[in-house]
């Protein structure tokens, strides 16, 4: 990936925070472009990284309990709400999906201890996910525009159901690690499997003929070209993918479970 605009960028705004900067100095240049990279947007996610591993399980389950006390999200979701939208604005897709994707989470982890003590997300009120009420980039934003105008509209992409998590037991598994720009096709690719081999979410039965999806596939299959089995078929192997790619079964949505996804 080259950079270079995106470290001239972050060199420009590092002079104009720094109008006394001798650029007459013995220092050197890329000495001086290091410096700004330094004080850039921590594309690495090493904050959001460490409040995930220390409070989200493997399986996905959340540590409320602990997160209330962690003072690094709200240092998180303060550098999410500054960065400026113009900076944003030059990042590549990858990096944009990365940081609409890690602020949905973490917003939502916020949206969930501000009404705690709460049994299921879709018990707080006015509705979570169209409430605008959260900072990304100087602008004020709802859950659904992360998701629905960010994420799945401007960078069209649907891997993000994978990783997007509603706080509810049968969403997806959290990611106990932040997304990274880095390898993001890969990463995006792990977790689609990672959800469609888990089989208290999706699961073909061969010997009944029937495959049994997340109700998740059923609200959005139209990001699926209307044929969610077809689309799971591509992170499969063996037998399961040769089923799936006959097309001979019945589909099944599964009931989704709402409860909170806390330990």
């Amino acid at each position: 990936m080259n950079n270079a605009p995106l470290l001239l960028c972050a060199f420009m705004a590092f002079l104009a925070a720094n109008p006394g900067l001798n650029l007459a100095s013995s220092r050197a240049p890329a000495e001086d472009l290091r410096m700004a990279e330094a004080a850039g947007f921590d594309h690495s996610y090493a904050q959001w990284d460490g409040i995930l591993r220390k409070h989200v399980r493997r399986d996905g389950m959340v540590d409320y309990a602990g997160l209330a006390s962690n003072a690094d999200l709200a240092a998180f979701l303060t550098t999410v709400a500054e960065v400026p939208a113009e900076e944003v604005a030059g990042w590549t897709r990858s990096q944009k999906i990365a940081f609409y994707s890690n602020a949905y989470n973490a917003y939502t982890f916020q949206t969930i201890l501000d009404a705690s003590p709460v049994a299921s997300i879709r018990d707080i009120k006015p509705d979570p996910w169209e409430a605008s009420k959260w900072t990304v980039a100087g602008r004020t934003m709802s859950l659904n525009e992360m998701e629905h105008k960010k994420l799945r509209g401007d960078l069209k992409e649907v891997r993000v159901h994978f990783i997007l998590v509603c706080a509810a037991k049968s969403c997806p598994a959290l990611p106990n690690k932040a997304i990274v720009p880095d390898d993001l096709n890969g990463q995006l690719d792990r977790y689609a499997k990672a959800f469609f081999t888990d089989t208290t979410r999706n699961r073909v039965d061969q010997a009944g003929g029937k495959v049994y999806l997340s109700k998740l596939l059923d609200w959005y299959r139209g990001d699926f070209d209307d044929n969610p089995a077809a689309y799971m078929a591509k992170f499969l192997d063996g037998e399961a993918k040769v089923f799936l790619e006959g097309g001979e079964f019945a589909v099944v949505f599964n009931d989704y479970d709402w409860r909170l996804n806390k330990q």
